[in-house]
């Protein structure tokens, strides 16, 4: 009896160390995904590149918890994301309204845009790795 207590207690100490190490692996692509992106430009999908805004200071921080922060609009709003092999979706809310960004994530240049990306009054953003 006491040797299959101990066995038991050995087995879950093992199943409890593999849970641990899993965990802390997580997926490497949302690992290499995360860090800190600084915005390059914005631009209305419509307008051809003349029209880029280099003006606009933003900076987006993705963590590997699938959470981060979006500055811009002298604004720091929280955000959670997920990535899909190159697809990347980023939720962002502000008072309590959630504002929906798809886009692509690839090389560490990252395009969202905070509508149909077919659509002439989508807006771009788009941010370089740091």
């Amino acid at each position: 009896m006491r040797y299959s207590k101990l066995i038991v207690l050995t087995l879950v100490l093992v199943l409890l160390a593999a849970l641990f190490a899993a965990c802390e692996q997580g997926d490497p692509a949302v690992k290499a995904a995360s860090g800190v992106y600084v915005g390059q430009y914005t631009k209305l999908v419509g307008d051809g590149d003349d029209a880029r805004d280099t003006d606009a200071d933003f900076r987006l921080t993705l963590t590997q918890d699938g959470k981060g922060t979006h500055e811009r609009d002298d604004l720091s709003l929280n955000v959670t994301w997920t990535l899909e092999g190159e697809r990347i979706t980023v939720q962002e809310t502000f008072i309590g309204v959630t504002l929906d960004y798809s886009g692509t994530l690839k090389d560490g240049e990252l395009h969202l845009f905070n509508g149909d990306p077919e659509n002439v009054w989508t807006v771009e953003y788009v941010y370089k790795k740091q």
